[in-house]
């Protein structure tokens, strides 16, 4: 043994030593790393409002990160189950979207990305997130697990909203100046067609066609002011007031008064179907629905009178029946207006779409409503034919209606 050495056995437990201590430390690191990484993913939860989420097809066990306690507003010590993020803490209305992303998840083993809205526990205010589900195959191609990401865009929608509001109030005052321009030629319009009009009528032998052209020029100028005042109406947003409870009875029966002289003349009948005990419904949109309703039944009236299949034995009619549905209401509106074409079912919320031929419709009824039901109500608004001869528009709104507040 050479001098200095030491004994094969010291040699080699002091090796094994020195490599317990690098394993040591190698751990301690990775172990320093894991919690660096996890605090760095903590905060990036907290910073983006998101959380992670992960399902064990085979396994049928679900895992959650903090953010997704957080998201949902439930206690950081309750356990969860996958059902109750597919059907409890999701609006009722909403569910069918969660439901799809499973199975369009399952199916074509994609990512998919959607928006729906859910009520947050710890408050139980409705809330808008957005969830990435991206499937986990095995070597076989098969789904073991789905993994998620799912983040609360409530203010995002907020500002959303703000914007068409703000888009929208634009328009209406652009209207408002053109309006204001516009009034005095079409005044003087107006007037000069009528003076022809009665100095022509004096005359012996009288042009029929001339009179006629000098009405058109009439008519032709009421319209486009009569045009101008309906875009003021729809672009202009009044605020909206504090929280009340909506009269569905009363609110509806005063639409239907308003448009009595029109319905009599047309012999359009109306029923209104509003239970006794229907639950109250409390909203600080009131005008909204009045200004839904009104557009709704507008557009009900006028399908009747261009219906070129009216039949005078059958009796026109239109229906608005209530009912209370899961956390909120159905409104189903009904008439007998001859329905819609398959066709169209794709184009008639889109803005300025209209098959009536009358100068004032703007085209843009549906297509307000629809957006205030989503913006302003957190519902929805669909469409479909029914079995009395017409189309049935069907409004789901949740009790909760506290997204713009």
């Amino acid at each position: 043994m050479i001098k200095g050495d030491l004994p094969r056995d010291d040699y080699r437990e002091k090796k094994l030593q020195r490599l317990e201590e690098i394993k040591n430390e190698r751990k301690e690191a990775g172990v320093g790393q894991l919690i660096f990484e996890k605090e760095m993913f903590n905060q990036l939860q907290a910073m983006t409002n998101a959380g992670v989420w992960t399902f064990d097809t085979q396994a049928m066990t679900f895992h959650v990160s903090g953010g997704i306690y957080e998201v949902y507003g439930l206690p950081q010590d309750q356990a969860v189950k996958y059902e109750d993020f597919l059907f409890n803490y999701v609006v009722p209305e909403d569910t069918w979207v969660v439901e799809k992303i499973r199975q369009d998840v399952m199916s074509n083993k994609q990512q998919v990305t959607c928006d729906f809205r859910i009520i947050r526990q710890r408050d139980r205010k409705i809330r808008w997130v957005q969830s990435s589900v991206f499937p986990i195959l095995d070597d076989d191609g098969n789904i073991i697990a789905m993994t998620g990401v799912t983040m609360d865009t409530t203010d995002h929608k907020n500002k959303e909203f703000e914007k068409s509001l703000e888009e929208l109030n634009s328009m209406g005052e652009m209207l408002n100046l053109l309006g204001h321009h516009w009034k005095q030629p079409l005044q003087i319009i107006t007037l000069k067609a009528a003076n022809l009009a009665v100095s022509h009528e004096l005359k012996k032998e009288k042009d029929t066609s001339l009179l006629n052209a000098l009405n058109d020029i009439q008519e032709s100028a009421r319209d486009l002011s009569n045009t101008i005042q309906e875009y003021r109406k729809i672009f202009i947003t009044a605020p909206e007031e504090k929280n009340r409870i909506f009269d569905f009875q009363q609110q509806i029966q005063k639409q239907f008064m308003d448009r009595q002289e029109v319905m009599e003349k047309e012999n359009i009948k109306y029923y209104i179907q509003v239970p006794q005990n229907l639950n109250d419904f409390s909203t600080p949109h009131t005008r909204s629905i009045q200004r839904i309703f009104g557009e709704l039944l507008d557009n009900a009236i006028e399908a009747i009178q261009r219906n070129t299949n009216r039949i005078k034995q059958r009796e026109d009619k239109i229906i608005f029946r209530v009912e209370d549905y899961k956390l909120g209401k159905k409104i189903e509106i009904s008439d007998t207006g001859g329905g819609i074409l398959d066709g169209d079912f794709w184009t008639v919320f889109k803005p300025f779409y209209s098959t009536k031929q009358d100068r004032n419709n703007t085209g843009l009824g549906l297509f307000i409503s629809k957006m205030l039901t989503n913006l302003h109500l957190q519902g929805t608004l669909e469409l479909g034919n029914n079995d009395i001869g017409g189309t049935t528009l069907t409004i789901y709104i949740p009790q909760i209606v506290e997204l713009h507040s």
